[in-house]
């Protein structure tokens, strides 16, 4: 005879979709590493990003849904939106993204002074959260001294984040023909600004939301 299981599943849930956007979110935590690159050494710096609880104020654009994929039209191949009755196309709230953990591409601090030039992308961080730098003067010209990150100068800040839709080529098929290589798709955060209207995390709540 059949056993009651505790699982259930709710007929009125449905799957949704992420979509590009800025969302807020806490810092969860932070790492570094160090790396040879063509322009020479250089230090990542990776960040995780919680999702907060007051992204279920926001709302996202609605689309023909196949399951898990979009539907789209088979002259365009774009994708179809869904109307509200009024012309206009449909949107629906972003309280499935609650709790969701997003990761960026890392940020590079290039340690060889020819090519502090590409550190902007970093620097562009360090100002956005709010963290100042020196200023220098090397060889006559007025520099930024950088500064390097660690976790508690960010886990648990608020923060908003641009998250952008990132598409590889998988390791297994990296080594075959661009026409046979199985490419997917992730979303990685790619822009991170102050959320003035958040509220800082303390370590009990950050503690918290790490899975055991």
């Amino acid at each position: 005879m059949a056993k009651t299981l505790d699982a259930t599943f709710d007929p009125n849930s449905q799957w949704r979709p992420i979509e590009e956007g800025t969302y807020p979110a806490h810092i969860t935590s932070l790492s570094t590493k160090e790396v040879n690159t063509r322009a020479g050494e250089a230090i990542v710096v990776n960040m995780t990003y919680k999702v907060a609880p007051e992204v279920a104020k926001l709302t996202q654009l609605e689309w023909e849904m196949d399951g898990y994929e979009y539907r789209k039209n088979p002259q365009t191949g774009e994708r179809i939106p869904v109307s509200n009755g009024s012309d206009e196309q449909s949107t629906i709230g972003c309280a499935h993204l609650k709790d969701r953990t997003f990761y960026d591409n890392g940020f590079f601090i290039f340690t060889d002074t020819s090519s502090s030039s590409k550190n902007r992308r970093y620097f562009e961080l360090l100002d956005n959260l709010g963290m100042s730098c020196k200023e220098e003067e090397i060889e006559g010209k007025k520099v930024k001294q950088l500064i390097l990150l660690e976790e508690e100068d960010v886990c648990g800040q608020p923060v908003l984040i641009t998250v952008k839709r990132h598409e590889f080529v998988t390791t297994e098929t990296k080594h075959l023909p661009s026409d046979q290589q199985e490419k997917r798709a992730t979303f990685k955060v790619n822009n991170v600004i102050q959320w003035p209207d958040g509220d800082v995390l303390s370590e009990d709540e950050l503690e918290e939301d790490v899975p055991f």
